[in-house]
């Protein structure tokens, strides 16, 4: 099996969860010594476009996600080449990575700003969806409509 173009991957996984991870851990750090930076006299309708606008964030890379997911791994299936295919699964796999750690870091910014420990819920689900969505082979050949033959050949490559 190919472990080092999975392993590059799976790195830049683990990279983008760990990066939420430590902003979360900072900004909840910060939070519980200093308070909310808008401070605790917002009122719940100055709170609310905020609120708005990360469901909203949310609602749009969802919308992304079904959009372009199925169009690119149509493309990726179409394609003759295993490098082409692999090439193409790997810029999938980061756009995923890219359009799971946006809304997780809005949540935490908010937090930050609001202090509502109800938008946690969003980075915590960024992480369980990286965890979910980690790239494996399975996946890849799945994915990617691997005959026998680029299997095998992904398989041999080092």
């Amino acid at each position: 099996m190919n472990s080092e173009y999975l392993k590059s991957l799976r790195l830049v996984y683990f990279a983008l969860a760990a990066g939420i991870v430590l902003f979360l851990l900072v900004s909840v750090f910060l939070n519980t010594s200093t308070g909310a930076f808008m401070g605790n006299d917002v009122t719940a309708a100055e709170k609310t476009p905020f609120i708005i606008v990360l469901i909203v964030l949310t609602g749009l890379t969802f919308i992304a996600y079904k959009a372009i997911f199925p169009k690119k791994l149509g493309i990726i299936r179409n394609m003759t080449s295993l490098a082409g295919k692999l090439a193409a699964w790997r810029e999938l796999n980061v756009l995923r990575a890219a359009l799971i750690e946006a809304p997780s870091f809005m949540g935490i910014v908010l937090f930050m700003l609001l202090g509502i420990h109800a938008l946690l819920i969003w980075p915590l689900a960024g992480l369980l969806l990286f965890w979910f969505t980690q790239p494996t082979r399975d996946k890849l050949v799945d994915e990617a409509n691997f005959t026998s033959a680029e299997i095998k050949e992904f398989d041999l490559m080092k």
